[in-house]
């Protein structure tokens, strides 16, 4: 991992010429992801005495009313950009799996040309709104505001979280996509790690010079008082436990490995049980599963907790097991929280968050059986977890809201500044 910035709280972080930075951030919706995670963290890490914050959300979603909204920070200002049932309605109904054939013609063919036209314009209207003469930035959280809108009048910056390498095999009309993306509509494009950005520059040479990397922000600090605080009454395990955390989709996170690793240690006669956090379309065929590798009684389908983090702390060990990421909050978050990780070496992410294994343990991707055996010297080499444990509170350091909030308002910085210079502003007139 690159060397660790200084640790720069975001309220000393000097305002741009003497006012604060105007910011619009946009996200399709709020759903229990990583995504929707780190972007709080990201809100929550910009001091509001140096930044004036927004924030557009296409659809709205119970996620958003139940966990999310009390958790943005109250100083950002929040804009649905498609409240109405008649907008939105298809669309929770194609993420949860049960839009029928009528609803998507209508969510597919007719609504679309009506639909994007209308966001557009309710868009532009909010970027309006930031102070005097608007916003002067908007952040792209999820790449998704450039297909409404094209190039804006003012910088506009996306955010990658995922790997861009597996692009590159069969995916050639995504590729191409993200290329005129990164091209055309975009002043900056994040990337989450140093290897997904040097992924991305083989992949997108002509846009090589805008690509940046930045950390996604952490909490620590309330991520350790969150760790400590207790388990949620109802499905608690009576003994030790490991925990994993994460959606379930097995398309990329693969707790099936878990699974049969865990199959593999039951049959030694490992103490913990297991309990997997979180919901989602895979959780019928993972519960199958474990039924049927006769582990069912020893492991607990938590679904979701509003408070991942004292699962986390509580636990004896956090493993992980996806096939891809961008840069998973989840590892961050055990470090943070003082639990030896195993995880993984998936692209991209783990390596680096894990300091190539020093603040945590790599398996290869699959490996059932490196799994298993991780997981048993994680839990039972006392000099191995202490190792761990020392080198991650140093490592996790440089993930906290200080350096993240630094880098992120020097980029802004930079890119209002060529905006605002004769080449940019003729450039987009």
């Amino acid at each position: 991992m690159a060397e660790a910035m200084p640790m720069v709280a975001s309220k000393d972080i000097a305002p741009v010429a003497g006012r604060r930075q105007r910011v619009l951030f946009h996200v399709t919706h709020f759903l229990h992801g990583g995504i929707e995670t780190s972007l709080v963290s990201l809100l929550a890490s910009l001091d509001p005495e140096h930044f004036e914050l927004g924030l557009t959300i296409t659809y709205p979603s119970p996620e958003l009313e139940s966990h999310f909204r009390a958790r943005l920070p109250a100083h950002v200002k929040v804009h649905v950009l498609a409240p109405e049932r008649w907008l939105s309605h298809c669309r929770q109904l194609k993420k949860q799996r049960k839009l029928g054939p009528l609803g998507k013609i209508y969510e597919e063919a007719l609504l679309p040309p009506v639909r994007k036209p209308l966001m557009r314009r309710r868009f532009l209207s909010i970027l309006k709104q930031g102070g005097p003469g608007g916003y002067d930035a908007v952040v792209d959280y999820d790449m998704s505001l450039s297909r409404i809108t094209g190039p804006l009048a003012v910088p506009m910056i996306g955010y990658q979280h995922f790997s861009v390498a597996h692009l590159a095999d069969g995916h050639e009309r995504k590729l191409r996509k993200l290329r005129h993306q990164c091209k055309v509509d975009y002043d900056a494009v994040v990337l989450l790690t140093d290897s997904m950005l040097a992924d991305a520059r083989v992949l997108l040479p002509d846009a090589a010079d805008k690509l940046v990397r930045l950390y996604n922000a952490i909490d620590i600090a309330n991520i350790r008082t969150r760790a400590q605080q207790p388990l949620e009454p109802g499905v608690t395990p009576q003994g030790p436990f490991i925990v994993s955390v994460g959606r379930l989709e097995e398309s990329q996170k693969d707790f099936a490995s878990l699974l049969h690793a865990y199959a593999r240690l039951a049959g030694q006669g490992i103490a913990e049980d297991l309990v997997i956090v979180g919901d989602g379309a895979s959780r019928q065929h993972l519960e199958a599963l474990a039924q049927s590798l006769g582990i069912a009684s020893r492991v607990t389908f938590a679904g979701f907790q509003s408070n991942p983090h004292a699962w986390i702390g509580h636990a004896r060990l956090l493993a992980f097991s996806s096939k891809m990421e961008g840069l998973p909050n989840v590892l961050l978050e055990g470090l943070a929280a003082g639990q030896v990780v195993v995880s993984t070496d998936c692209p991209t992410g783990p390596r680096e968050i894990l300091d190539d294994g020093r603040a945590g343990l790599l398996v290869p991707v699959g490996d059932v059986a490196g799994l298993a055996e991780a997981i048993d010297r994680g839990l039972h080499d006392e000099a191995l977890r202490a190792a761990l444990l020392a080198h991650a509170a140093h490592h996790i350091e440089q993930m906290g809201f200080g350096p993240t909030a630094q880098a992120f308002s020097a980029l802004v910085d930079r890119l209002t500044r060529q905006a605002a210079s004769p080449a940019g502003a003729a450039a987009r007139a």
